[in-house]
């Protein structure tokens, strides 16, 4: 392995901006859930957010094992993140048929891709830092890409339902 000399004030605080979205990712899963309520999606989205959780669970993890601190500015605004996750801003009425659904379906895309970017970028990084385990990266980006289908599957077979009128 080639011997670089990483900068370890920039990957620290890239992994702690991931951390503070996961926790934003977790509660927008959770409110998820929640929409869907009574609906086979409820189930679904539960999933996803076990697993989102694990994924939270597995970059602090990261972050410790690397020998960095959780970032104290990260538990702020994880506090903000947790009370804006229960009121659900992405869809704030908690409505499963309209505009504000889509946004949320986007939103939840969006936001594990952006993680899967992370593990991506990981993997590379793992050429240059032999404490990564390129395998255990690799196995995130996978698990990324089928949460996001995931979620791109219900948003899919919701989406006509949502946006068609019911003739009256």
């Amino acid at each position: 392995m080639q011997r670089i000399e990483l900068d370890h004030d920039k990957y620290s605080a890239y992994l702690n901006q991931h951390l503070v979205a996961a926790d934003a990712g977790v509660k927008a899963f959770k409110a998820a859930a929640d929409t869907w309520e009574g609906t086979p999606l409820q189930a679904v989205f539960e999933q996803l957010h076990r697993e989102l959780e694990q994924s939270h669970d597995k970059v602090k993890a990261l972050i410790e094992r690397l020998g960095y601190d959780v970032s104290m500015t990260r538990n702020l605004v994880a506090g903000v993140a947790h009370v804006a996750g229960r009121l659900n801003p992405l869809n704030f009425t908690r409505n499963s048929d309209g505009l504000m659904t889509q946004m949320e379906f986007d939103a939840l895309a969006a936001a594990v891709r952006a993680q899967q970017m992370m593990w991506e970028t990981l993997v590379v990084l793992s050429d240059v830092d032999d404490r990564l385990d390129r395998a255990e990266m690799q196995a995130m980006v996978d698990l990324c890409e089928d949460q996001r289908a995931r979620v791109v599957k219900a948003s899919a077979e919701t989406a006509v339902e949502r946006f068609t009128a019911v003739p009256g």
